[in-house]
């Protein structure tokens, strides 16, 4: 008996079955035998040309008297997309080329069973070392750790004999296997040499139905890592977000209503339909909380590229062991009208504290600039209540321990700095200016303030308009 052993390092087998174009997405699984015996090949004469030439041969000869059984780990699909540049005529355009890979679950490996087939010590000896040098089996992606093993899990992936249909819950895979006795000179048939017969299929293999479980696809999906900690009395929870495409940065306050919204839905389906007031920002009776000590919501850019990668939910009343079940199991956020949703990966909850350093939001500093723009409150009267004044009293109002030594506001065309240099040259206040979804308008007028405190403080800093889903946010000054 002969059994090999592969354990797939990242994960992942890239293989699109033979004949068939890479965008059409038909996965090779189980692997083929014609490719394993090319991949035995390859790996002999690029890694180990002194193993002699006839040694290879029995081995392959060998190889090819019996299909192979397979025991195919649990596994799931998936995909990968480049958009590959490519001239036509005198203009550059891309072209999508896609990359679909079958995902193994870790620490899972793939075994092919000879069952008949017998080496002797020497073929063993070779057999072994081409192995161990084999790099990745398919295309390069595949990294791979093959080795000659003693033992193997019950098959479950065989040859279908005699045209018999599948008894069971199993489906046919066509598979490319070599022609029974044949050698080193028939497989290393190249590509080139095929097309130039006029062929795509090489004539020293065939097609034969392979069975696998109908759900080999199904049986393995990627778990949600499970919270290694309590959240009750956490007040940061941090998110990254993912999606097709981005959202720009200054739909910041569309995006952190969204994320309020959701969160108050999945603690009302996991509470029987009670509200928080730490998350809804409302006592019992529906009336606005005072204080701003409940949620908020704060999608920021953090890489500098101009679009929303990250979501801080920052409730500085602290959370109940309930409110941050309903945080953290928001799963995506979805604005509905057949527009792509984003998703949310949770990535760490603690205390403000906890995440000084992680992100500018929450370091300490004396001077502070905006992010997003300020947003009036209330409407400028003639000769009082400036856009100063009326950050001079919020701030003067919402904390106690805080002195502004200066407030500056910046020219109206200046445009707002991302957190960070990047791709992206910030925007414009006015870019940001919007109206809230639930209705409710603002006294008008967006500014990008500089503030100059007495002391450092620590942020948060969050101040005006909507600042609870991310607009008047703060950071600290770069100069």
């Amino acid at each position: 008996m002969v059994v090999i052993k592969f354990t797939f390092t990242a994960n992942r087998y890239h293989a699109t079955q033979w004949g068939r174009h890479v965008n059409e997405g038909v996965l090779e699984w189980p692997p083929s035998p014609w490719r394993i015996l090319r991949a035995i090949v390859a790996t002999w004469r690029r890694t180990l040309p002194e193993i002699p030439t006839d040694h290879v041969d029995s081995i392959l000869e060998a190889l090819t008297l019996e299909y192979p059984k397979f025991h195919l780990p649990a596994a799931s699909t998936g995909h990968t997309r480049h958009y590959m540049p490519y001239n036509e005529g005198i203009r550059e355009r891309t072209t999508l080329v896609l990359d679909p890979f079958v995902a193994i679950r870790p620490k899972k490996s793939l075994f092919a069973v000879w069952p008949n087939v017998n080496l002797d010590p020497q073929q063993l000896s070779d057999f072994e070392r081409i192995l161990r040098n084999m790099p990745y089996l398919g295309r390069a992606e595949s990294w791979v750790t093959a080795e000659p093993a003693s033992e193997h899990p019950d098959p479950n992936s065989y040859a279908l004999d005699n045209g018999a249909l599948p008894q069971g819950d199993l489906e046919v895979a066509r598979t490319l296997v070599p022609n029974s006795g044949i050698g080193l000179k028939e497989l290393q048939v190249e590509t080139s040499e095929l097309r130039g017969e006029g062929r795509i299929d090489p004539k020293d293999a065939h097609w034969y139905p392979y069975v696998r479980r109908r759900d080999c696809f199904t049986s393995f999906r990627t778990e949600r890592p499970r919270l290694v900690a309590r959240g009750d009395g956490a007040t940061v929870v941090r998110f990254a977000l993912t999606g097709k495409v981005l959202p720009m940065a200054f739909d910041t306050l569309r995006w952190g209503e969204l994320a309020r919204r959701t969160a108050m839905s999945k603690y009302g389906r996991q509470n029987d339909g009670a509200v928080s007031e730490a998350l809804s920002g409302k006592d019992k009776s529906g009336k606005p909380l005072k204080g701003h000590r409940h949620a908020f919501y704060l999608p920021t850019d953090e890489d500098g590229d101009g679009r929303l990668d990250h979501l801080i939910v920052w409730a500085p009343c602290g959370l109940d062991e309930e409110e941050f079940k309903a945080i953290v199991s928001v799963r995506e956020l979805n604005l509905g009208s057949g527009r792509d949703p984003l998703q949310l990966a949770y990535q760490a909850h603690g205390r403000v504290d906890d995440f000084d350093g992680v992100s500018p939001l929450f370091c300490k500093s004396k001077r502070w600039s905006s992010l997003t723009p300020y947003v009036l409150t209330r409407h400028r009267k003639r000769n009082s209540d400036s856009p100063e004044e009326q950050v001079e009293r919020e701030v003067s109002l919402r904390w106690l321990d805080r002195r502004l030594q200066s407030v500056r506001v910046k020219h109206s065309r200046k445009r707002i700095e991302p957190m960070q240099q990047g791709r992206s040259d910030g925007f414009r206040p006015f870019d940001f200016f919007t109206y809230r979804q639930g209705g409710g308008a603002n006294a008008g007028g967006a500014f990008n303030f500089e503030l100059e405190f007495e002391e450092e403080v620590c942020g948060p800093i969050a101040l005006g308009f909507a600042c609870h889903y991310g607009l008047g946010l703060f950071v600290p000054s770069r100069d």
